[in-house]
């Protein structure tokens, strides 16, 4: 079967179900996968397909990233729950980072009064926003280039300044949660600046309410074994026991 024959096949198979496995195509096909992913990264190059992990998906099917404003109107309740478990992980004497998700923006809304020498690290415009008016707290904003879709700070600035610190704890959220790759987000960028954060902190924390648990994203940042504590809202025995056959801990209201 010629190139151009085979590439048909696979947009017309991607069209159809929305993505393709490299692994399913190979078998279909009569190929090897080596000869299909050089197919997916030509079809990528073009434009006509998305390559994801393990395979590609009909350019249709890009998963688009939600503004902060969208972000913090959807399962308000939810977040208010897991921050509130959340905050109760903060100590004495702690470098804290948290990211620009609407989930971290909720605990810092809860990060208890009075405790002693506290250091919250952030790039979120409004984490700072909603932390400025706390004295108790040494609020640390690490620069870099604004992005007004997320008001966030990103990119090579951001990522030094992490380095720079020695973080105790890092709570985090992202768009989606998979058992096997862990915690992704659509934006490579954002993807990359977690994965720096979590090379320096001592403990990882993911905040994801349970309509995250198996959502479909791109770019994987940290793997489930990464994560020392796992918090939601509500999640189904299944998903407990597996998470805790991976020595991952969880905390649901």
């Amino acid at each position: 079967m010629l190139a151009i024959e085979r590439q048909r096949k696979i947009l017309d198979t991607a069209k159809r179900e929305g993505a393709v496995r490299t692994q399913e195509l190979a078998s279909s096909l009569g190929v090897t996968e080596e000869t299909v992913r050089r197919d997916l990264d030509t079809l990528s190059r073009q434009g006509l397909l998305r390559r994801t992990h393990g395979g590609a998906a009909d350019i249709s099917m890009v998963i688009k990233e939600s503004t902060q404003t969208e972000r913090e109107a959807r399962q308000a309740a939810e977040k208010t729950t897991i921050a509130r478990l959340a905050a109760k992980k903060i100590g004495d004497n702690e470098t804290i980072m948290l990211d620009a998700s609407s989930t971290t923006l909720e605990l810092a809304h809860h990060i208890p009064k009075g405790k002693e020498k506290l250091r919250v690290l952030t790039y979120s415009h409004d984490v700072v926003e909603k932390l400025s008016v706390r004295s108790d707290i040494e609020l640390i904003l690490l620069g870099g280039v604004f992005e007004p879709k997320g008001r966030r700070f990103m990119g090579m600035l951001t990522e030094i300044g992490i380095r720079t610190f020695n973080i105790d704890r890092f709570f985090f959220s992202g768009h989606g949660y998979d058992t096997t790759l862990g915690v992704g987000e659509p934006n490579p960028e954002e993807s990359r600046l977690k994965a720096t954060a979590m090379t320096h902190a001592r403990w990882k924390c993911a905040l994801m309410d349970h309509t995250k648990l198996g959502r479909k994203t791109d770019h994987f940042f940290v793997k489930p074994e990464e994560i020392d504590l796992f918090i939601t809202d509500s999640v189904t025995e299944a998903f407990r026991k597996s998470m805790e056959d991976q020595g991952i801990k969880i905390l649901s209201a």
